[in-house]
């Protein structure tokens, strides 16, 4: 995943092991603001202001979740393996099949 340089408001983080990009001085994913936004239903002027980011942040992150959702599927799929090989989800129900 390259970090292109189209991105204003997106970072990537050397501190953390993900290779995707974060928002800018907040440290927030970019599937974050995604999830904000489709599973939680929030509008982007809402995700701006209770997350205190210019709104043009919050279509920049949301643009580049499209762009990259392969990449951002298989990293949150090795963070799972990684929390279940923790034993995270020990005791609780799987919302896998």
């Amino acid at each position: 995943m390259k970090a292109k340089a189209k991105y204003l408001y997106l970072e990537t983080r050397s501190d953390k092991r993900s290779r995707e990009m974060c928002l800018r001085g907040a440290g927030v994913r970019a599937s974050t603001i995604w999830h904000d936004r489709y599973i939680s239903r929030m509008e982007p002027k809402q995700i701006a202001k209770d997350r205190d980011i210019k709104l043009d942040a919050v279509y920049e992150a949301l643009e580049y979740c499209q762009e990259n959702w392969a990449i951002i599927c298989q990293e949150k799929d090795r963070e799972r393996g990684t929390l279940e090989q923790r034993g995270f989800f020990e005791g609780r129900q799987s919302d896998r099949p």
